[in-house]
């Protein structure tokens, strides 16, 4: 059995199949490169007690110190904002 097939139909096809290729190899390495997990350290969230300005300390200190006014905050344990 032979096909008889003309030029245009013969490039269209060979054209086409290239690009199926490649867009098909740009997926599978497109899947091997994913941005990685952002994984967020568990923090504290602090509300200053003078200026009343509400920032995040992830070194679970029981003093901290604001950065807006630089004063001292201590925390107690009931009042977690989170």
């Amino acid at each position: 059995m032979i096909f008889k097939v003309d030029v245009s139909t013969a490039a269209f096809l060979y054209v086409m199949s290239s690009l199926i290729a490649v867009f098909a190899l740009w997926v599978l390495t497109e899947k091997k490169t994913t941005l990685p997990k952002f994984v967020r350290e568990e923090a504290d969230v602090w509300e200053c007690a003078i200026c009343t300005y509400t920032y995040v300390d992830s070194l679970h200190r029981e003093i901290s110190q604001c950065p807006q006014c630089k004063s001292y905050n201590k925390k107690d344990p009931d009042e977690r904002l989170v």
